[in-house]
């Protein structure tokens, strides 16, 4: 299999996952905004987006989790995206909660101001603003959740949920967009994340 690889934040999930789990997956480097919007890239993907994992027999998987999916399946420790029903759904509603509540925002900001993405949205220059408005209350709020004391998203173990935080981390820091300094956990969650091997997949 191989994975068409390109300097985006969902990319950079999957990159994350795949080094957490040690496994080896050649990659296709292409350029956003160039090679994914030929005709010979939309015919993998008709969406011209990335990340896409090919398979050995030409059948492809695109989104994010769905890619994390089949990898956990086939390469099924360490466990990423829980074990039982219950751990499971938990890890998938704190990965939902990640993405929606603090990925999209850092996201959605980005898909609105940069030129890269002028012709794939309507970009509102008032929407982008809104978005880096909310995300210190967003950050504020994972501190009230975090105040547990747990290591990671979830509790006690490194999941899928710590990877889209990872993916945001590096987006807030490649804008300016610090974490408030009154979330003392969420810091300490940050800086172990930074910390990891995986930071640099």
């Amino acid at each position: 299999m191989k994975l068409y690889n390109a300097q985006s934040g969902n990319t950079k999930r999957v990159r994350i996952f795949i080094a957490e789990k040690g496994v080896d997956i050649p990659r296709v480097d292409v350029e956003l905004g160039k090679d994914t919007r030929t005709l010979e890239f939309r015919r993998i993907n008709s969406l011209g987006e990335v990340p896409v994992l090919e398979l050995d027999d030409g059948r492809v998987i695109t989104e994010v989790v769905a890619i994390c999916r089949y990898l956990e399946s086939r390469f099924p420790a360490p466990a990423l995206m829980g074990e039982g029903a219950y751990d499971i759904a938990y890890i998938e509603m704190w990965n939902l909660r990640m993405q929606n509540q603090i990925f999209m925002p850092h996201g959605y900001y980005v898909r609105h101001t940069i030129d890269l993405f002028s012709d794939v949205v309507e970009q509102i220059p008032a929407f982008a603003e809104s978005q880096k408005k909310s995300i210190p209350e967003k950050w504020r709020w994972l501190e009230s959740e975090m105040a547990d004391g747990r290591p990671f998203i979830t509790g006690d173990t490194f999941t899928i949920a710590d990877i889209t935080g990872m993916a945001t981390l590096m987006i807030a820091d490649a804008f300016n967009f610090p974490i408030p300094e009154d979330c003392a956990y969420v810091h300490r969650w940050a800086d172990a994340m930074r910390a990891r091997e995986s930071w640099n997949a």
